[in-house]
C-alpha cells in the first residue's frame, strides 16, 4: 500500500499499534503468557500526559502498545465507554515531530496536538485528528524525544 500523499517523505514506518485495555494485567496475560509475545519492559509506565499506563509487547519486531486509562475522563477512557476496548490508534515514526506538523498544518491537515507531546519511553508524540485521515487516529512519534536527547 503506498503511503498516504499527506505523509509522504515525513513518516519513516509504523512506529506501534495501540491496543485500547480496561484491564492491563488481563491483556498482558492474554498477549505475553497465552500469545507468547515478548514483554518489552517489566512493568506499565504511567503517562500522565495522556492519561494512561502503558505496557508494550513485542509480536516478532513489531511493537503493540497496551494502553490502560488512568481515569473515565481521560482520552482513552472516553474512547473505551463509547466504543469499548480495542484498536485504538496506529502510530508512524517521524525523524523531526515539528516539521511534520507544521508540514501537515500547513496542507491544511487537522491536528489534534500542533506541538510535540510527552509520550512513553521517552518518545515525542502528536495525534492526527481521525476526521483527517479516513476514521483511523494516527499517532506521530519522535524517538526520542528532543528534549531527551
Amino acid at each position: 500500500m503506498d503511503t498516504p500523499e499527506m505523509l509522504r517523505g515525513l513518516v519513516r514506518g509504523l512506529h506501534h499499534v495501540a491496543i485500547a485495555t480496561e484491564d492491563l494485567a488481563a491483556s498482558r496475560r492474554l498477549y505475553v503468557d497465552q500469545l507468547g509475545m515478548r514483554p518489552g519492559q517489566d512493568e506499565p509506565e504511567l503517562v500522565e500526559t495522556q492519561g494512561v499506563n502503558v505496557f508494550v509487547v513485542y509480536a516478532g519486531t513489531q511493537r503493540i502498545e497496551l494502553v490502560e486509562p488512568t481515569g473515565p475522563d481521560t482520552p482513552v477512557g472516553k474512547f473505551i465507554a463509547k466504543r469499548g476496548p480495542g484498536l485504538h490508534h496506529m502510530a508512524f515514526e517521524v525523524d523531526d515531530l515539528e516539521a511534520a506538523l507544521k508540514t501537515l498544518s500547513e496542507d491544511g491537515v487537522r491536528l489534534v496536538h500542533t506541538s510535540p507531546q510527552k509520550g512513553s519511553h521517552h518518545t515525542a508524540i502528536a495525534f492526527l485528528h481521525p476526521g483527517a485521515t479516513g476514521g483511523v487516529l494516527m499517532e506521530l512519534v519522535q524517538d526520542p524525544a528532543p528534549w531527551d536527547r
